[in-house]
């Protein structure tokens, strides 16, 4: 009866917010049940489109009875849009057509009338068994079978719960409205004698009736669902979600047995990272019901340092492109935020980031397959490689910088910089495993001051140097720098910033490699494999220098560096917005982070900066050459014995 028979009609002396309810459990019927009525255009069950037709019509007497008083803040047409779903219904439109409209409509009712749609603690099983007992077996069966004599005699017949159509289709929440409304015509009256708390406990026993006869797997198979998402989603839903999270089918049974059986009453959410993740996103999206963007902005951000820039390293470790994703929908959720995008747009670019958080969660599972010794090789020496690359390109400019203007003696402060960097970075590893935790926040600051940092020495040494493209003109320039007193500011900073930044990222992840039984042996290995490749990037550019033209040189060193100065500029603007502290106003493209391009308008205004400032040194230095007087022609040498 939850499901089939027509929902209780409004009684209109109830109050607006039990009105608004009432409207939001019409609209979560039609959606759900829409779709098995109708299929291209054609009606495929009529008692079904009839029953959703009656449920519109229904719903549009509650529209104007309570839109007079729909918080002037909140307000919206809401007799508009159950109009425009009636012209859906009426068209038989596609079934996401009518859901997409539907879940719009609903933010807007749960924020209006401030609806809670999960239990504000975590439900009692001991009191859902018994207040099902008492009051729901008799029709339903002591199993949820509706098996009873009692239930034969109702037509429609009670629900089973067992049914796979009927019981895909449950959620906890629609439970909870179905209790405290009733259905009309059936035997199903509203349980008004009922508590909310008392709702929401017999809801929570009713959703894991058909998952009883199956052992439950251990709890960290599953993905940390908080209690309000538990309560959103049917059996369907946590299907799809868990095969989306990378859940092997045979475990499936087990782990959705889990998530209706044990997982509602306990916190499991606010124990691990990623739960926090998804307890800090609902809290974002009751925050947006309300219209509290700047809360949810807090809430977003808090997200990601608290939650997912915690275990980036791990996540990387085994999957370097998830760890991408989760960040870039991270800043893309900021930017939609900060453009003013619907509650409906905000929902689902949440949602998108919470499938991204399964599938990390499955992947850092206790009970997900260890790593094997060649994938672990391989993991170490893309992190060597990944983090390295920029640092190793950087060192070899300067290198082939100091050489080319006859300065190799000078070189020593580049290798003093590096060496220090890395005696940093491991002092940094020590210090934030054993000593004081770095958080989310602080990890995000550090990359995102040394990265500014380097850009700015760095566009101290290659902005001139692009400037002056004569070799004569480097040759003086570079002296100048390189003097006693400038060679360590200018080759010792850059070397070290440059360095310590990439050190520090480098030792996070391998500690989360480490961490995750992987072998020691193995990420040595690794380890070496990819400081081989950075030695060989080195030297081969040193060694091509030594044989091409001096001018050749110093135009690719001074490019270079210059590039990379633009690269570190992308990425400490980057990770001063995870950091919450450079607002994200979000472009319509996808970045490229390894070349520090990033698709906000911020990274890119100070790229810009830093490329007009180096067309405006060329321009200049051309305009400085162009004007300069041209030496005489020498005079032309005459052949011996040739007539005067």
């Amino acid at each position: 009866m939850l499901l089939r028979a027509p929902l209780a009609r409004a009684d209109q002396g109830e109050p607006p917010e039990v009105e608004a309810q009432r409207l939001v459990h019409i609209l979560g019927y039609i959606a759900a049940d829409y779709g098995g009525s109708v299929a291209s255009g054609v009606v495929t069950v009529p008692d079904e489109y009839a029953e959703q037709l009656s449920l519109a019509a229904d719903g549009a007497k509650i529209a104007a009875r309570i839109q007079p008083v729909i918080p002037p803040a909140r307000a919206f047409d809401l007799a508009d849009r159950l109009a425009k779903l009636r012209e859906l219904l009426d068209r038989k439109a596609p079934p996401a057509d009518v859901a997409a409209l539907i879940a719009g409509l609903r933010t807007e009712l749960v924020g209006a009338f401030q609806i809670e749609e999960a239990p504000r603690a975590a439900p009692d099983a001991a009191r859902g068994k018994r207040l099902y007992m008492e009051h729901c077996a008799t029709c339903h069966g002591e199993a949820g079978r509706a098996d009873t004599a009692r239930a034969a005699t109702f037509t429609p017949r009670p629900v089973n719960f067992h049914d796979p159509e009927r019981g895909e289709a449950i959620a906890a929440y629609r439970v909870v409205s179905t209790i405290r409304f009733g259905v009309d015509g059936t035997a199903m009256a509203p349980f008004t004698f009922l508590s909310d708390a008392e709702r929401w406990d017999l809801a929570f026993f009713v959703t894991g009736l058909r998952h009883a006869g199956v052992t439950p797997a251990p709890a960290g198979a599953a993905p940390a669902y908080t209690l309000a998402e538990l309560s959103a989603r049917t059996d369907a839903d946590l299907r799809e979600e868990l095969r989306s999270a990378g859940i092997p089918a045979d475990a499936e049974a087990a782990v959705l047995a889990d998530l209706r059986l044990r997982a509602p009453y306990e916190d499991r959410a606010a124990r691990t990272p990623l739960g926090l993740v998804r307890v800090k996103i609902e809290r974002a999206r009751q925050a947006i019901a309300r219209g509290e963007r700047d809360a949810a902005r807090g809430h977003l951000i808090d997200a990601y340092l608290e939650g997912i820039e915690p275990i980036e390293a791990p996540i990387r470790a085994v999957d370097a492109s998830l760890a991408a994703a989760l960040e870039a929908r991270s800043r893309e959720l900021r930017g939609d935020l900060e453009r003013g995008a619907s509650p409906a747009e905000l929902g689902a670019a949440m949602d998108g980031l919470l499938r991204d958080v399964g599938r990390a969660e499955s992947l850092l599972s206790p009970t997900s397959a260890p790593k094997s010794f060649a994938s672990t090789v391989v993991s170490s020496a893309g992190i060597v490689l990944r983090e390295g690359v920029e640092a190793a390109l950087l060192i070899a400019a300067l290198l082939g910088l100091a050489a080319q203007a006859g300065l190799a003696d000078k070189r020593r402060f580049v290798h003093l910089g590096w060496v220090t960097a890395l005696v940093l970075g491991v002092l940094t590893w020590i210090a934030s495993a054993r000593i004081v935790a770095i958080s989310g926040a602080q990890r995000e600051l550090i990359e995102g001051v040394t990265a500014l940092l380097a850009t700015v020495v760095l566009f101290y040494v290659s902005y001139s140097l692009l400037a002056k493209r004569e070799v004569a003109r480097w040759m003086r320039f570079l002296k100048g720098q390189i003097s006693p007193r400038r060679a360590a500011l200018s080759l010792f900073g850059v070397a070290l910033l440059a360095a310590y930044r990439e050190a520090f990222e480098t030792v996070l992840f391998y500690q989360a490699l480490l961490a995750s039984n992987a072998s020691g042996a193995a990420a040595l290995a690794g380890a070496v494999v990819g400081a081989v490749v950075l030695v060989a990037v080195v030297a081969g550019y040193t060694r091509a220098g030594r044989f091409a033209p001096p001018q050749l040189v110093f135009r690719v060193s001074s490019y270079l560096l210059y590039g990379l100065a633009v690269a570190f500029a992308g990425q400490g603007i980057a990770a001063l917005q995870m950091a919450g502290k450079v607002p994200v106003h979000a472009l319509p493209f996808r970045g490229v982070p390894a070349l520090g391009i990033f698709p906000t308008v911020e990274t890119l205004a100070a790229q810009a900066v830093l490329l007009i400032l180096a067309l405006i040194g060329i321009l200049a230095q051309r305009r400085h050459a162009d004007a300069a007087p041209k030496p005489p022609a020498p005079p032309a040498q005459i052949a011996p014995g040739s007539a005067a």
